[in-house]
């Protein structure tokens, strides 16, 4: 049991330093240049809010899960609707917020508060404005629904988690299109100038040992059914998405690091 333990958290401990130290390389790239050209507004405003989102869902999981009574069988079925989510998960995703207000402050205020060079608009996209204010009423409505509820009826485990793996889709949904406007992005620059690729190659580390750290816990307590899925498919979907865009940062900066040296070449 120890060894397996040991495992868990190891791959635990192996995602958590890979996606909370990841979001440092951006940050003194930018310091080094001057500059935060290398990133799209978009992408920095729809993260923070996807890292917002799933804070609250990880406290209320970690700390407002209810225990299950004494004198109730503790079932398969049971055992599995708690998520398999663990302290790691809550460092990980807290650290990853605050770092990204940092960067948030380097994109939108960098040049009052960083002394950047700004030679770029620091407007949203309107289609991702909007999505960023619709996923916020999204958000209001779904917490304000989850309080009534439960100043009507009590807490309920199974509510919290529809309402945790709701902020998890949030989440999800914002990974999904911030990664959109940071690939155009780099297509429109024809470059990868100042975006850390560092960071990049740590994120998908990560993403790998958070999947495997998941795999190893269900395989080695209740084994896989369609109710864990369920349970934890925030984890599992978060996981996947880091792993394929970044997967397409890393084709980008190959392509344009070999097209950039050709050109050397040639001149």
């Amino acid at each position: 049991m120890a060894l397996e333990l040991n495992l868990s958290d190891l791959l635990g401990l192996v995602y958590v330093c890979c996606w909370s130290v990841s979001i440092y390389p951006p940050i003194l790239t930018n310091w080094r240049y001057g500059s935060a050209n290398a990133f799209s507004i978009d992408f920095v405003m729809l993260n923070t809010a996807g890292y917002f989102y799933l804070v609250i869902s990880l406290i209320l999981q970690l700390y407002w899960w209810m225990p299950l009574p004494k004198d109730v069988d503790v079932t398969e079925e049971l055992a599995s609707l708690k998520p398999k989510i663990t302290n790691f998960d809550l460092c990980y995703c807290l650290h990853g917020f605050i770092m990204n207000l940092v960067l948030v402050s380097q994109v939108v205020a960098g040049h009052s508060l960083w002394k950047f060079k700004v030679n770029r608009p620091l407007r949203m996209e309107p289609i991702y404005y909007r999505v960023l204010a619709l996923s916020i009423l999204v958000f209001v409505v779904l917490t304000g629904q989850l309080c009534i509820y439960n100043l009507q009826s009590g807490w309920d485990n199974l509510r919290t988690l529809d309402y945790c793996n709701r902020l998890f889709l949030l989440k999800i949904s914002m990974s999904l299109i911030k990664y959109v406007p940071q690939v155009f992005h780099n297509h429109a620059r024809r470059s990868m100038k100042g975006f850390a690729i560092q960071s990049t190659m740590l994120d998908v580390i990560g993403g790998v040992s958070s999947l495997m750290q998941l795999i190893w816990q269900i395989s080695k307590e209740q084994g896989f059914n369609s109710t864990v899925l369920v349970t934890n498919f925030g984890k599992i979907g978060l996981a996947l998405v880091t792993i394929l865009f970044n997967i397409v940062f890393l084709s980008q900066w190959f392509l344009y690091s070999t097209q950039s040296n050709a050109q050397m070449a040639i001149v």
